[in-house]
């Protein structure tokens, strides 16, 4: 969880891929009708929790629930890139790929208190195309990421 407060400000603070899609065109889940390419649209797709607990030293100790709850979650997200011709969508998923492959960190505010990237690994790619957008169809291509986001309890 909180994928989107940790994707969002790392691809729209890459000044390389801004260049290709500002960040006026980064989504989440999906684009604003009527936007043209180049976009880019962002999604978790899954979230697994981990049977994994630790000692927190700001848990509230009233509450014996706080020190089992998984401190680590395992998501994966899609970051889907669109454009109007392949070597453009090639271009756009290969600065994404660049700059969100092995990212880790702490999250910018105001999340930062709650989540921190252990670590976001490329996983997978796929090539696709939409006969049906606009008057011309667009070029979509699909990147996988898995993240493994440490929950601050």
């Amino acid at each position: 969880m909180r994928t989107g407060a940790i994707i969002y400000p790392i691809l729209a603070g890459d000044t390389d891929l801004t260049t290709l899609v500002p960040s006026t065109k980064i989504f989440a889940v999906r684009a604003l009708q009527q936007t043209t390419a180049p976009y880019i649209v962002y999604r978790e797709i899954s979230c697994v929790p981990t049977n994994t607990t630790g000692p927190d030293a700001t848990a509230d100790t009233s509450d014996p629930r706080a020190s089992q709850r998984s401190i680590l979650d395992v998501c994966t997200v899609q970051i889907s890139c669109f454009a109007e011709d392949y070597l453009a969508v090639e271009n756009i998923a290969y600065q994404v790929r660049k700059t969100l492959d092995r990212e880790w960190g702490t999250v910018d505010a105001p999340y930062n208190t709650e989540v921190y990237l252990d670590g976001c690994i490329f996983e997978s790619c796929i090539d696709d195309y939409d006969d049906d957008f606009g008057d011309r169809g667009i070029y979509i291509k699909h990147l996988d990421f898995r993240l493994r986001i440490r929950r601050i309890i």
